[in-house]
């Protein structure tokens, strides 16, 4: 019996018990079923997730699916042509510290206080159209009596974790790392905290010598986990990066650390944690020399001047594991090519998107599908050193999902997974590369002619790796493309092609004033700084949701 001579009603009854997924692939397997579909609400609200790689938020909150599905398709139609629904500006004295953590916007910098200094930290929550509509952004202001070096917040926990250096006052007392658990919307001490202050003794003692310094390089928040980044660095540039995992409920002693030259980390849900580094070499050759390297400092990254010969690598390291001793354990490396042995520079790109296992925010009608979610590598390489069919600059893609722990230690070679990976070159002059769900943002200085040498303009670029916008954006314009958008935001959408898939790269055509961006998975942040003020724009993508009456 053919499964079309079944009576409509039935027909649909199937469909309704499918899930988003499933009921997908029966809409691209079939045009009958994806007219049937068309012509349902509730339906067509749940392929539209899968299409765009969302998963549906929790019930209730007096929206309809009519509601969601209009909110959804403004959504998919406003990031690729950048026709965003608001615009939000603030401008405001240069910061000594300023980004986006969650959805939340800060900045914060030293105050005059009592003939003394104290920080005032300012922090904004973020539009979402995807949830109830605001008026303007939420806005705070705590004054906080110690430097802040860096801030996470998770929202879905009302939690934020302020980072501070201590300096002891005196020699013989070892130089700290202080994470402070914070409640989000007051400052006070957390709640769910033991311990409201999470304490790390470096190896360094007193007050540093001219020339070296120590620095928090990340702080990022997961579940119950929290976990920090310190770099101590010498004169010469030389140093150490420990990591550090603590449960911030507990508190107490870090459940974890490690030890590295220079890492980056993303600590991608409460069991696993992935490590990028560059393996040091033997330090003696056969003949006994040994291996000199030099540093430099970028605010996101170290650039080396020297490397030995090995190639970056992944580390996939499982916390969950019960040791008798603190050390991270390495389950599993994940090597990159052989050729890529010269980096100057390389890093974990953020990802803002909501990661595996992790409660959403309340209120959320749809948000992207954490299984989905990919990782980006950056490797700059060095000029006299690029190898064959790589640009200077260059992002590594993958699915988190394809990072896999073992029970023993192993090595992956580049040729065994490389299949997995998506390889893009990007222009000499890009930076910021971070990623929002299945969508890498970036920008590229560019150079104009009618201003002086010192000056320079800023072109934004976004990457949809979502492999069904193409046939989207197709079917919007009807024209073959480049496609060109008029918004307050010009924009031109062009389509390039990876392994027989093609996806979608949508750029901005007039330049702009900017030194550097932010992207979540609702909108871009431009920053702006000169001289004696900051200024930031705050575009946010989607259709605003009402409910139905």
């Amino acid at each position: 019996m053919s499964f079309f001579t079944l009576s409509g009603d039935i027909i649909l009854m199937i469909l309704e018990e499918l899930d988003p997924l499933s009921l997908f692939h029966f809409c691209l397997a079939s045009r009958v079923i994806h007219s049937i579909v068309g012509h349902s609400t509730a339906l067509r609200y749940r392929y539209e997730l899968s299409l765009c790689g969302m998963r549906d938020g929790p019930p209730g909150g007096g929206y309809a699916a009519r509601d969601r599905l209009l909110s959804l398709l403004g959504y998919k139609r406003g990031w690729p042509t950048l026709s965003q629904t608001a615009e939000d500006r603030l401008r405001i004295a240069p910061p000594t510290i300023m980004g986006v953590s969650g959805t939340f916007l800060f900045h914060a910098s030293q105050s005059p206080f009592n003939n003394g200094f104290e920080w005032v930290l300012h922090v904004y929550e973020l539009r979402s159209f995807r949830m109830a509509p605001k008026p303007r952004l939420p806005y705070y202001q705590h004054n906080v009596p110690f430097d802040i070096r860096k801030v996470a917040i998770d929202a879905s926990q009302g939690l934020m974790v302020l980072a501070q250096v201590y300096f002891p006052p005196h020699q013989n007392s070892a130089i700290m790392a202080v994470l402070h658990i914070r409640n989000l919307y007051v400052c006070q001490e957390h709640q769910q905290a033991t311990h409201p202050r999470l304490c790390f003794y470096t190896d360094w003692w007193g007050a540093l010598p001219p020339g070296q310094r120590i620095s928090i390089e990340q702080v990022q928040i997961c579940g119950s986990l929290v976990a920090v980044s310190i770099r101590l660095e010498l004169e010469t540039g030389e140093g150490t990066t420990e990591l550090i995992v603590f449960n911030w409920r507990r508190g107490g002693a870090p459940l974890r650390t490690f030890t590295s030259d220079i890492l980056f980390f993303d600590l991608i849900s409460e069991s696993r944690l992935i490590i990028l580094s560059q393996p040091d070499e033997d330090e003696d050759d056969d003949n006994g020399d040994s291996v000199v390297t030099t540093w430099e400092r970028k605010s996101d990254g170290l650039y080396t001047s020297e490397r030995g010969k090995r190639p970056p690598r992944i580390s996939v390291c499982d916390i969950s594991r019960v040791l008798d001793h603190q050390l991270l354990p390495e389950t599993r490396s994940y090597e990159f090519a052989e050729a890529w042995n010269a980096v100057s520079f390389m890093q974990i790109c953020p990802n803002h998107s909501l990661k595996d296992n992790v409660s959403q925010s309340p209120g959320i009608l749809f948000y992207n599908d954490p299984s989905l979610r990919l990782t980006a590598v950056t490797l700059d390489f060095q000029p006299h050193a690029i190898p064959s069919g790589c640009s200077r600059k260059m992002v590594i893609l993958f699915d988190q999902s394809k990072l896999q722990s073992s029970e023993v230690e192993d090595t992956v070679r580049w040729e065994d997974w490389q299949k997995y990976c998506m390889v893009l070159n990007l222009p000499d002059r890009a930076d910021a590369v971070q990623l929002a769900g299945r969508r890498l943002a970036f920008f590229e200085n560019v150079k104009d002619s009618s201003t002086s040498p010192l000056e320079s303009s800023s072109r934004v670029h976004f990457l949809d790796l979502n492999q069904y916008m193409a046939h989207f954006l197709w079917s919007l314009s009807r024209t073959n493309p480049p496609w060109r958008w008029r918004d307050t935001v010009a924009a031109v959408s062009t389509i390039f092609d990876h392994r027989g898939s093609q996806y979608v790269r949508t750029s901005t055509v007039d330049t702009l004033n900017m030194t550097w961006i932010d992207a979540t998975e609702d909108s871009v942040v431009l920053y702006d700084e000169r001289e004696g003020q900051c200024l930031i724009r705050i575009l946010t993508f989607g259709k605003e949701v009402r409910a139905s009456t």
